[in-house]
């Protein structure tokens, strides 16, 4: 039972803080910021809002999409305009058939449209060109000057044979780089969450432990009053006075000291989620305790469908696969085709441009055969083969090593659930231990010392309960991270897509 002088005390500590934040808003001064109390998600909303590297990585992310963007815009129909050359020429040439000089005069203009279809299945290139010029020409030689306009329009066809598709795989290089981007962004913000986490707890259990020895502090402080009245009164010991004095300091220096570390530790961690250092501001943190349920092999079997580390290692793999494919390009035996059909007039009268229209067509074909190359293509194809096969066993031990990590932490959660049954049953002995010793030391049956012992057994329960609950939230967000899977909401952590 708790003494009737320490109930009192702790009424009029009540009174005054309520008292106290009844009067707070009158005499502080104007302009002066109020405390900011957060909760985990408060701050893990903060963090997420000003970390520097989720920043960063959300600018990679965006730059990435950009250039996907980009090159799909790319291979879409391209619409182009060329006015030029716009030339004017006067100027003396030599004839060598009269062997005498001659002026000439030239005035160009010119102009071309031009409509390009990349097409994406064959790496080729369709396109349909329209070209007007007007030409007025004047030669010395026979006096004469002549203004005409020409018009060609043509269908080209380019297509790259016996290679590969260029095209298609950029496409598929950037495909890769926006997903892997996505991928880098969100395993940042789980590493971000599970940072904030640790430190939001770990400022909790600062802040539990500065309660637990103010309670002692007061408690002890309440000891060394009634050792001293009794002391003054004739009725107590030096030795008990002295010792109850010595409880009240250490306790009190306990209590100073946990005040730093909280300070110190505010600081530290808005630092981490971003906030101004000069910000007034408190925790709430709930760890109530409600044991999850826990499937392991649903955990692997899903962290090892969806674990963002492993897609990362089979995109890389693809684009290791690229590289192999690039590097059978060196001295590689590859054609060119050409295709064009098309028609062209020439006509003083634009009107009647087409008059005389002239139909044109050509092909064309060239290949690039390699005869000797001292076994630089095969070297270089045995050298991306090996950074291949070197990936894929890299896939290999990361899912045997996230196995490994899903099992463990699925029987870490199972264990502090016992250990915070222990837990409680330790505090539950130690406050009874305590109370009976309590009234013990009421009666003058034992020390203010061996009083204090059983207070910091007491103490210590608590603080190793609080510890408990804190690393069962920790391991349950670790499983959460490891499995990709929330299993207290019992619904997946995130659910990426390529699509734009």
């Amino acid at each position: 039972m708790l003494s009737e002088s320490r109930i009192s005390g702790a009424a009029r500590r009540f009174a005054a803080a309520v008292l106290l934040a009844a009067l707070l808003p009158a005499v502080l001064p104007p302009g002066t910021s109020a405390q900011h109390v957060l909760t985990l998600v408060d701050a893990l909303s903060i963090a997420m809002e000003n970390s520097p590297n989720i920043r960063h990585t959300k600018f990679r992310l965006e730059a990435s999409e950009a250039r996907l963007r980009a090159q799909e815009a790319g291979l879409k129909t391209q619409f182009g305009l060329t006015l030029g050359p716009i030339s004017y020429q006067n100027t003396n040439r030599f004839d060598e058939f009269f062997s005498t000089w001659y002026r000439y005069e030239s005035k160009n203009i010119a102009g071309q449209f031009t409509i390009r279809q990349p097409i994406k299945w064959t790496d080729g290139v369709l396109s349909l060109n329209d070209r007007l010029s007007w030409h007025d020409t004047y030669t010395e030689v026979n006096d004469e000057s002549t203004k005409n306009f020409r018009n060609e329009l043509y269908l080209e066809f380019d297509q790259p044979l016996f290679t590969y598709n260029r095209m298609k795989m950029d496409l598929n290089v950037l495909e890769l780089d926006f997903e892997s981007s996505q991928l880098t962004y969100a395993i940042a913000q789980l590493n971000l969450e599970r940072t904030v986490m640790n430190e939001f707890y770990n400022l909790y259990e600062i802040k539990m432990r500065l309660e637990i020895n103010r309670d002692a502090m007061d408690t002890d402080r309440e000891h060394h009053r009634i050792m001293k009245n009794k002391y003054d009164a004739g009725i107590g010991k030096l030795d008990d006075l002295t010792q109850a004095e010595t409880d009240m300091l250490s306790s009190e220096s306990n209590h100073n000291n946990t005040v730093v570390s909280l300070a110190n530790a505010l600081d530290r961690f808005k630092y981490r989620i971003g906030l101004p250092i000069d910000d007034d501001i408190d925790i709430d943190a709930d760890i109530a305790f409600s044991p999850v349920g826990v499937d392991m092999d649903f955990a692997v079997r899903h962290g090892l469908e969806t674990r963002m580390e492993l897609r990362q290692q089979e995109i890389t793999i693809a684009n290791a696969y690229n590289s192999v494919v690039r590097a059978g390009t060196v001295n590689e035996f590859s054609g060119d085709l050409h295709l064009s059909w098309g028609s062209s007039g020439t006509n003083p009268d634009f009107t009647n441009i087409y008059n005389k229209r002239t139909d044109e067509q050509a092909v064309r074909i060239s290949f690039d055969i390699p005869i000797w190359d001292w076994g630089q293509k095969e070297n270089t194809i045995l050298a991306s083969e090996i950074n291949l096969e070197s990936h894929k066993l890299a896939l290999e031990e990361d899912r045997y090593e996230i196995t490994m990590d899903i099992r463990e932490s699925c029987r870490e959660l199972d264990n502090l659930v016992r250990q915070i049954e222990l837990a409680r049953r330790r505090i539950e002995s130690a406050e009874k231990t305590y109370e009976i010793n309590l009234e013990k030391y009421q009666n003058g049956d034992i020390t203010t010392q061996v009083l204090g012992d059983y207070r910091q057994t007491l103490s210590n329960a608590r603080l190793s309960e609080i510890r408990e609950l804190i690393n069962y939230r920790l391991q349950l967000l670790d499983l959460k991270i490891k499995s990709l899977w929330d299993f207290e909401n019992d619904r997946p952590v995130v659910e990426l897509t390529t699509e734009m």
